[in-house]
Parts: C-alpha cells; structure tokens; sequence
C-alpha cells in the first residue's frame, strides 16, 4: 500500500513537471504568435476615420499596396528580398560542400573552421563595421584595387548601382557559420563502417557524397531548405547599420520595419503581412512534400 502511494505520488510529480514544462511554450504560442498574428488580421481590414476614431471593415490597405507595387516601391523591394533569398539558398549546397570537405580533413582544416564559424561568433554591429571599414576607399580593399590598377574606389554602400550588390556580398561573408555548425553535427553522426565499406567498394569522393553522405545528412538538408523557404518574404540583410534602406537596398522586411516606426497606422504593413502568408503557406507546405520524397527517412 506504501508503496503504491509512493508510486502515484511520484506519477503526479512527474505530471506536473511536464505540465510545466509545456505550458512555457504553448503560453508563448498563444502571446507572441496568435496574439500578434490576430491583431495583424484585424488591422489589415480595418479602415479608421481619423476625424470621429471610429473603425470599419474595408480592403483599402490592399488596395494602396496594390498601388505602391505598381509605383516601383513594393516591387523595389520585392525583388531585393527575392536576391538575398535566392543567394541563402545558393548557400545551402555550397555550405554543404564545403562541410564535407572539412569533414574529410582537408590541410588546414581548423583555420577553416574558424574563418568560418567567426562571423556567426561576433556581434553584427562589429561584423557590419569591419566590413564597412573593409570596403572604404582608404580601407584595404580600396587600397588593393588602387595597387592594382592605379584607380580609386568610390563608396560602394552610398551609390545605387553598388550598395545593393554590397550588401549581399557582407550576406555571402558572413551567413555560412549557422548552416556550417548544422551539416558538420550530421557528418559526424555518420559511422565509419558504412564510409570504410563505400571505399572498400571503389566509391571515390564523389559517389561517398552522392550516395553515402548526402541521403544519411538529408534530414538535416531538408530541414535547412525548409527553413530558408520559409524566409522567402522575409529574408533581408543587415539594412539598419549598412545602408538603413538607401541605395535602393530596402527589402520587404525593412519597408515593414520603416512603416511601424513611422507611421500612424500599423494597417498597411499588416496587410502586406497577411498578403505575404497568403502567398508563402502553400509554397512551404508543397516544398516540404516534394523535400520529403527526395531520400527515405534514415536512422542510424
């Protein structure tokens, strides 16, 4: 009978441990997600008349985005989200590449592994002034190109032509360490036996990659691409301390940021909010699908 009462008693103290533990995420859910997410619906179909502060359904916020992709400021910035996207997932092989290759113990491997998890390491306020520095007329890359042909650079993040390419080369500098952390933890969960047997068989760098190494790590791939198409209308650079939206480098995500700090009316970038998820959830959920039927679920 003690025993059975010790039993239930340590039952329920589990119970509540659990209890606990997933109430952190699912109040976090209901705060932060469909809290912010049902105050967007709301004021994205919402028209206010300034005069009486009174409310009313309408689609007007649609309609000026509507008009502002029409005047080239929505598009301007769509296309510019649209280049950094595409260049994080031009990132995903190459970051994926370059895992394997550490992971076969190239010379020099360490050195490598640092140069390119550091960026990830510092604060991006420090990354974003080194690379500025970096890229001064007076700074080394100005001063090599003048060594080289005898030219001096102008400022590459104040001219329209230059900053937008600008930002995404700091992106492509510093956006491997996350990707590169996630590709070397699945290598090594690899066993020897299955790379010894590949090689025992004839299997040279590129049959190992294709056929051993790319469908035991494509969990961790997948999941990666997914991630990256779900940032298809968000994904952006660090605007604020590089350009703050000049140079025509604003993207979606900045426009988003601009109008909440300096608007009245939280409806429009709300609106561009919903339209953005309206286009974006079925493109992840089929990505995902198609993702799913690359390799075969592995476990090892």
């Amino acid at each position: 009978m003690q025993m059975k009462k010790h039993y239930l008693n340590e039952k329920r103290r589990s119970n509540i441990f659990v209890f606990l533990m997933l109430l952190i995420p699912v109040v976090h859910f209901i705060i932060f997600w469909f809290g912010v997410n049902f105050n967007s619906l709301r004021l994205a179909f919402t028209s206010i008349d300034l005069t009486s502060g009174t409310t009313s359904f309408s689609l007007d916020h649609f309609k000026t985005l509507g008009n502002l992709f029409k005047t080239g400021e929505i598009r301007m910035a769509l296309v510019n989200t649209l280049l950094t996207w595409a260049l994080n997932m031009f990132l995903v092989p190459w970051a994926l590449f370059l895992s394997y290759f550490l992971y076969k113990k190239i010379p020099l491997g360490g050195m490598w592994k640092t140069l390119l998890f550091l960026p990830s390491i510092l604060p991006a306020i420090a990354m974003t002034s080194i690379f500025r520095y970096m890229i001064e007329p007076d700074g080394p890359v100005g001063q090599l190109i003048h060594a080289l042909t005898g030219e001096d650079i102008s400022n590459l993040l104040a001219f329209n032509t230059t900053a937008k390419w600008t930002v995404l080369a700091y992106i492509f500098w510093t956006n491997f360490g996350g990707q590169f952390i996630l590709f070397s933890g699945a290598m090594a969960k690899i066993p020897k036996g299955m790379l010894e047997a590949a090689n025992l068989d004839g299997a040279g760098l590129g049959s190992e990659f294709f056929k051993v190494v790319l469908p035991l790590c494509w969990p961790t791939t997948s999941m990666i691409l997914i991630l990256n198409i779900s940032t298809l209308f968000t994904a952006s650079g660090p605007l604020l301390l590089l350009t703050k939206g000049m140079g025509e480098t604003r993207t979606l995500s900045y426009w988003i940021f601009e109008h909440v700090q300096g608007s009245t009316t939280l409806g429009l970038p709300a609106a561009l909010g919903i339209a953005c998820t309206l286009v974006l959830f079925p493109i992840v959920m089929i990505a995902k699908w198609l993702l799913n039927k690359v390799y075969a679920d592995v476990e090892f």
